[in-house]
């Protein structure tokens, strides 16, 4: 008797193990089968998110370095690619060594990188973008311009007031970025209304105080998404147009979830295809999630500080941790959100924001949560990442989420540094 049960246990014991392996497998399947997204062929359900590299030309081109940064993301393994964001004005420079779209003679300057994704069988789509209230004063040499009169962190500028011929450009100039896109070669492009850059600002009524057209109800606020997709629709057809909002963003009276899942479904009934839901706000670390505020690299790469004295940035060093705001949680923070949005519309969700382990996708793609995961630092610290995933080599990232690559972006070009100011 005693046998037989011992038999019996580990017969069971067997076909748990067996159970498991196959509930792994088909989870595998989901997270890396092929799929067809807004008619663009994905190996995978991973998207390398729009993560500014400030790698781009003084004409706004991509430099040799953005380029392979590039190949070793497609040959890491990512499904697709969507560059860091590009402006469609000079006035709309967020960054510096930012990436442009904003004139005709940029279309022979991606060439060579479309041509590199193209021979790697890795699609890419580019994030077009404004700046509004959050331009880069050193980059654009422009008097910021917002919905209305306000001051952007991190430049501490107050924005003007746009006019309403200023916001008919906008519009003309997004449309028109979007059809040199189609003309030079990109399966697609990304309009971003996120982040509190320019179309976030007049989703929010924490930016957007006007009282005419642009301003008040969500349906007047979205108006110049509205306007940009109608214009685009006429000028590129089909081509692949997807959207990135923050579900919430931190603001007081900003956008809510309840706004985003609305933006949204507006979004999918004037014709967009693909949104991805990531959040933040003016407070840059909503957006990026830290263990703990990097005052270091703050003081050290910020504009705003690093040309402070010694003494005066030992104080600092003293005060910044305790007037950033820090948010939580760390990982998986827009789930809920891409889950509301899924739910009130028919097109594809995408999923950004603190994926950490290969699990968490697993489980929010096989939940119904979203429809693809997009992500960025695990990729900055390992571009291979996703082939290791599929490997099984890997499980998770080595990613400390330290957001020094974020805060050094305004003196450096994107890369990872673990924690630590990076020798000279």
């Amino acid at each position: 008797m005693k046998a037989q049960l011992e038999e019996q246990g580990v017969k069971e014991a067997a076909e748990a193990e067996e159970k498991g392996e196959e509930e792994e497998d088909r989870a595998m399947a989901h997270l890396f089968e092929e799929t067809t997204l807004t008619g663009i062929p994905m190996k995978n359900r991973i998207i390398r998110s729009a993560t500014h590299e400030a790698m781009a030309t003084e004409q706004g081109g991509p430099r040799e370095e953005l380029i392979h940064l590039y190949e070793k993301l497609a040959e890491g393994g990512v499904g697709c690619l969507i560059t860091g964001m590009a402006a469609v004005q000079l006035t709309g420079l967020a960054f510096p060594n930012m990436l442009m779209l904003d004139k005709d003679e940029l279309i022979e300057a991606y060439q060579p990188m479309l041509q590199s994704m193209k021979e790697r069988n890795t699609p890419i789509l580019i994030q077009l973008a404004h700046g509004g209230g959050k331009i880069s004063p050193a980059s654009s040499n422009k008097v910021a311009a917002a919905p209305s009169p306000k001051t952007y962190p991190p430049w501490s500028v107050k924005a003007r007031e746009l006019t309403e011929s200023e916001i008919q450009g906008i519009i003309d100039d997004f449309v028109k970025a979007i059809a040199r896109a189609q003309e030079a070669g990109f399966d697609g492009v990304q309009v971003h209304a996120a982040h509190g850059y320019l179309l976030h600002q007049f989703l929010s009524k924490h930016c957007n105080q006007r009282t005419d057209q642009w301003g008040g109800s969500l349906e007047n606020r979205f108006r110049i998404i509205d306007e940009i997709m109608k214009k685009a629709r006429q000028a590129v057809g089909s081509y692949p147009i997807w959207m990135k909002i923050s579900g919430h963003d931190g603001d007081r009276n900003g956008v809510t979830m309840a706004d985003a899942v609305e933006a949204a479904r507006l979004f999918q009934e004037v014709g967009g295809d693909a949104v991805e839901v990531s959040c933040g706000g003016t407070n840059f670390f909503d957006l990026i999630r830290v263990r703990e505020i990097p005052t270091e690299a703050i003081l050290h790469y910020d504009p705003v500080f690093s040309r402070k004295g010694a003494f005066t940035k030992k104080i600092l060093s003293k005060m910044l941790p305790s007037v950033i705001k820090k948010e939580a949680p760390l990982h998986l923070y827009n789930v809920e959100a891409a889950a509301a949005v899924k739910e009130a519309v028919s097109i594809p969700v995408i999923s950004v924001g603190g994926y950490r382990k290969r699990e968490d996708m697993e489980r929010v793609l096989e939940e119904g949560k979203a429809d693809y995961i997009s992500l960025s630092r695990p990729l900055i610290i390992d571009p291979a990442w996703v082939n290791k995933l599929q490997s099984g080599q890997k499980t998770e990232s080595a990613c400390i989420d330290c957001g020094y690559c974020g805060v050094a972006l305004n003196a450096a070009p994107l890369r990872c540094y673990y924690g630590k100011i990076a020798a000279q």
